[in-house]
């Protein structure tokens, strides 16, 4: 015998429970001619006459009572068993895998995360500190925030968020100290840094700049760079989103505003996104519009001193 469809199967079992073929229909959802071509079409599959049609009457046969006694408790086991997995379908559940820059990590996304895991009680985050996704298939990573452009092309990368660079340092630095009037003037300072090896970039009568910093103090964490600007011990060049409170309350006064000073960028880093779990989908959402109002911050002006100037 040829592999029985499974759907005619399940029509036929239809057909009985509402005892017509046309209430079968209405609730299949198909046409009543259809649906007889299909308990036609299953009858000659096994051989056996099923029912006996009469006007708008039917029966079942001998044989028609065997097939449906046998198969009506699997359907509607089946039926209720995918009902389930549809309902938990809706429930988000599991564990997804993410790594970020630490000071990123501590500053937006352990509360970002909090809020999520309280909104999704059977979801679990862990978190890896990382600036790149060099490790994001041996890490077992669903998503990845980097600062560093992606470099693997079997992954899908976008790009969440462009910071403006600024310079800035403590009122108690600049009383001390003074203050650059032209970048040039910066390796004069003492300078603060997250990583030595990244040039300080500004557009200078027309023309970029840069030089590489030789610090009086690295920390890999800009975080850190920040508290030790506010503090005193120099000048730093960082990312607006981590200077911008700061610059609010008046602990950290930015520097050379009229010079213009390069973007940087996050971006999220993910595998395929057509086999991405519910759950990682739905966090990815969620980062993702954490990050537009980010972004919507990053357009923030401070005393007529534009943020947003970018290189063209």
């Amino acid at each position: 015998m040829k592999s029985l469809d499974l759907n005619a199967l399940h029509h036929f079992c239809e057909i009985v429970r509402e005892g017509s073929l046309t209430k079968a229909a209405q609730k299949l959802n198909i046409s009543a001619p259809t649906l007889s071509r299909h308990l036609a079409q299953l009858e000659e599959q096994v051989g056996h006459k099923l029912v006996h049609r009469h006007a708008k009457q039917f029966k079942l046969t001998i044989d028609g009572e065997r097939y449906y006694n046998s198969l009506s408790d699997d359907f509607s086991q089946l039926q209720e068993q995918l009902s389930a997995l549809n309902d938990r379908a809706d429930v988000l559940s599991g564990s997804i895998r993410i790594s970020c820059p630490e000071s990123m990590a501590i500053d937006y996304l352990h509360d970002w995360s909090l809020e999520f895991l309280a909104q999704h009680p059977q979801v679990d985050i862990q978190i890896k500190f990382a600036i790149s996704d060099q490790h994001f298939v041996e890490d077992q990573l669903d998503l990845s925030l980097v600062v560093v452009p992606p470099t693997q092309p079997s992954l899908v990368q976008r790009k969440l968020l462009d910071t403006q660079m600024c310079v800035g340092a403590a009122p108690s630095y600049i009383e001390a100290k003074g203050k650059p009037t032209v970048p040039q003037d910066l390796p004069n300072f003492d300078l603060l840094t997250s990583d030595p090896q990244k040039g300080w970039g500004f557009r200078v009568d027309g023309e970029r700049f840069e030089f590489f910093p030789a610090p009086r103090y690295s920390i890999n964490s800009i975080r850190t760079v920040v508290q030790a600007a506010i503090q005193g011990m120099g000048i730093m060049y960082g990312p607006l989103f981590y200077m911008r409170q700061p610059m609010r309350d008046g602990r950290l006064v930015q520097l050379l505003p009229e010079y213009e000073t390069e973007m940087r960028h996050v971006f999220m880093v993910y595998a395929d996104r057509r086999l991405m779990p519910t759950r990682v989908r739905a966090f990815r959402s969620f980062l993702e519009e954490k990050m537009v109002l980010l972004s919507e911050g990053e357009r923030w002006s401070g005393a007529g001193k534009s943020f947003n100037k970018v290189f063209s």
